[in-house]
């Protein structure tokens, strides 16, 4: 874990704990390389795994977040976030897992404005198998809600880790990929 990170870390960790009292079940693997699948209903999504994941982790993000503002942007490959636009990001992301580290991917690609998990796009299956790596399934609950219902306790933040999924025995091929990503995908409904 980087300096930064760390220094980061032990701020944020006690003060999110502290303002909304959030609930950790499962863990993710400390070391070697690691995709962190989780689903994606709010801006508060990429920080709080940043904060609870116990570990170094880059983000793989949308273009147009890097066009929010120059001090968005900032801020947010300040904290490893990975740009999706041409295949720069991605192919530093496959650099960063080959060298053991963690990747967190938002599967449905999009935030789901009403909460139902979207249906996945295959990339993520693509990687785990193209590069055999695990996936974690994670499931945050209640990061949509207002931010002071959360301070207030009227929701509790919760943030559920699945067991990793191995891709063995699946083949380099459109179908697998997409077993795959569906298999992913209930293995997070699993943790609603």
């Amino acid at each position: 874990m980087g300096v930064k990170w760390f220094f980061s870390w032990i701020l944020l960790f006690p003060l999110l704990k502290l303002m909304t009292g959030f609930v950790v079940s499962g863990s993710v693997p400390r070391k070697g390389p690691l995709i962190i699948a989780s689903n994606h209903t709010s801006f508060l999504d990429p920080p709080v795994l940043g904060i609870v994941v116990c570990r170094e982790v880059y983000f793989l993000a949308k273009p147009g977040l890097f066009k929010v503002s120059r001090l968005f942007a900032w801020l947010i490959k300040t904290y490893n976030a990975l740009s999706l636009e041409g295949t720069k990001g991605l192919r530093k992301a496959i650099r960063l897992m080959k060298k053991g580290k963690a990747v967190v991917i938002f599967p449905e690609g999009t935030r789901s404005r009403k909460g139902v998990l979207l249906p996945f796009q295959s990339g993520v299956g693509y990687l785990a198998i193209n590069f055999n790596i695990p996936v974690v399934p994670v499931y945050i609950e209640n990061s949509n809600r207002n931010f002071f219902s959360l301070i207030l306790r009227l929701y509790r933040l919760k943030i559920k880790f699945g067991k990793p999924l191995y891709p063995d025995g699946y083949k380099k091929s459109r179908e697998d990929f997409e077993d795959f990503t569906e298999k992913i995908r209930n293995a997070i409904l699993e943790l609603i």
